[in-house]
């Protein structure tokens, strides 16, 4: 099953798009406070629950 994740066109910057990745591959969560990183960190499931 392959799921792809269309990033362009989202607001978010080269960086941004590097985080996500090494995230959603590396299996850790993510923190942000930034608004446009935050709603894709939350639909990718990768948002850091405390």
């Amino acid at each position: 099953m392959t799921k792809q994740n269309h990033l362009s066109g989202t607001g978010i910057g080269f960086v941004d798009v590097h985080l996500l990745a090494s995230a959603q591959l590396s299996g850790i969560s993510l923190w942000t406070n930034d608004k446009r990183l935050k709603r894709l960190v939350s639909k990718l499931e990768l948002m850091f629950d405390n």
